[in-house]
């Protein structure tokens, strides 16, 4: 599986010079060649072939490297801006852009190391108050987040390269517009997919969270503990729209401070104190795990949204002036 790792970085860290071009369906087919290809060389080599789990390790690879190999060969040959090595006497000055690039992506890069570390912390203590199946548990949960939390990630992403792309040129009056136009995407985020998509998860999981969690599990015992615990967990599933929002306008607009600090506040912060606070301190058990992320989400999501409005509105209109 780790000899996929090259592939894999070219086809989803490359994805991005697809789609900052105008490129996006093309950018969506890159991602969907090696989905499809995953789907079917995973019975083929797991059950013809008859390699069980090695097999799906290496359908997996090879669905990467053909992701990769379009990636890159639609960057050599077809996209407008291609991509290219550079000379060695453009090094000095790229060094600047490449800062840059770190950078801004120091914020991404935090976000996924503190929810390994989150991970870590809360397994750590499911495993002491509640034991083996607890981290079961936890590892559905997690999987059925990050299933009902892709939808609501593609649509407040999508307004990323407007907002950056008019914020660079100081097309302020296009800057309000796709920023506005992301709060609307925050209204139907919080409103209609607050109301729709957000209303039918969060039915589905208090009236049958059974349909959400035997996709990744048919065990009836394990069904039994899994059910409060994902009600618990996804107790303040809303908020976490202000936080993505909060989140992609600090980073479209180049805030990288802002960006990082609340990638650390609400994870770093609020999650990993209260994943140890709650089940110890307060003497909630493996509840207070779950119940860590709910209160962080109000918590971090409201703070990052309103430091949003407080402090890029008012730089908006200093520009505007």
């Amino acid at each position: 599986y780790l000899l996929g790792t090259l592939p894999a970085m070219v086809s989803t860290g490359m994805n991005p010079f697809i789609n900052a071009q105008g490129y996006s369906t093309t950018g969506m087919f890159s991602v969907t060649i090696g989905a499809v290809a995953n789907i079917i060389l995973d019975p083929l080599f797991i059950f013809v072939f008859g390699l069980g789990v090695n097999g799906a390790a290496i359908a997996t690879v090879i669905s990467q490297i053909l992701s990769a190999v379009f990636v890159f060969y639609f960057l050599r040959k077809k996209a407008e801006i291609k991509v290219r090595l550079l000379h060695k006497n453009e090094f000095s000055s790229c060094l600047s852009i490449a800062k840059n690039i770190i950078t801004l992506g120091t914020a991404g890069f935090i976000m996924q190391l503190t929810n390994s570390l989150v991970s870590i912390c809360c397994n750590n203590v499911l495993y002491v108050t509640g034991g083996d199946v607890y981290i079961s548990v936890m590892t559905i949960v997690s999987s059925v987040r990050q299933m009902v939390e892709t939808p609501i990630y593609a649509i407040i992403e999508g307004s990323s390269p407007i907002i950056s792309y008019n914020y660079g040129a100081r097309n302020v009056k296009r800057v309000k517009k796709a920023f506005w136009l992301l709060l609307k995407k925050a209204g139907i985020v919080m409103a209609v997919m607050a109301l729709i998509y957000t209303g039918i998860i969060w039915s589905i999981i208090i009236l049958a969270p059974k349909y959400l969690i035997m996709i990744f599990s048919s065990d009836a015992t394990l069904i039994k503990d899994i059910v409060p615990a994902l009600k618990l967990y996804f107790a303040a599933f809303i908020f976490m729209d202000l936080q993505y929002i909060g989140q992609t306008v600090f980073k479209s607009l180049n805030k990288r401070k802002q960006a990082i600090f609340f990638s650390l506040l609400r994870k770093v912060f609020i999650v990993v104190p209260l994943t140890y606070i709650l089940p110890y301190a307060l003497h909630m058990g493996t509840d207070g795990v779950f119940m860590a992320e709910p209160v962080s989400n109000v918590i971090g999501g409201s703070m990052c949204f309103i430091t949003m409005l407080f402090t890029v509105l008012p730089e908006l209109n200093r520009m505007k002036e």
